[in-house]
């Protein structure tokens, strides 16, 4: 693939859902995305996200911590009557991810056009 051809394909990208922006926007993969998804309904415990995703739950933890460290959900320690405690996870506003996609897009484009403006030059092949 040449240099021409890369920028084509950027450019003629097209998203169907919103897992694929934020696949593109956060580097989310599928089953990252799958665990985000079970909590828009609602707070969720890892057993729960487990059971909805189908898949173990080493799996569930890894993708709820790079959520976690993303800002994409928020978890709160839930005290059991007997003793101990659990973690339940929810999602944050799907609204909230989305502006904050459009704030990486205009980000995106402010140091592009800048760039491209400031440092391209005619002897560029």
């Amino acid at each position: 693939m040449n240099a021409r051809n890369a920028l084509e394909n950027l450019f003629n990208k097209t998203f169907e859902r919103p897992s694929d922006l934020l696949c593109c926007a956060f580097g989310l993969k599928n089953h990252e995305i799958d665990a985000y998804f079970s909590l828009l309904p609602g707070p969720r415990s890892v057993e729960e996200i487990t059971s909805i995703v189908g898949a173990d739950r080493s799996t569930v933890q890894r993708a709820l911590k790079k959520l976690l460290d993303l800002n994409l959900v928020i978890r709160k320690r839930k005290e059991i009557d007997r003793g101990g405690y659990y973690f339940e996870y929810s999602a944050i506003s799907d609204v909230a991810i989305r502006d904050q996609i459009l704030e990486q897009l205009d980000l995106w484009y402010k140091r592009t056009r800048s760039f491209l403006l400031e440092n391209w030059t005619a002897e560029v092949e």
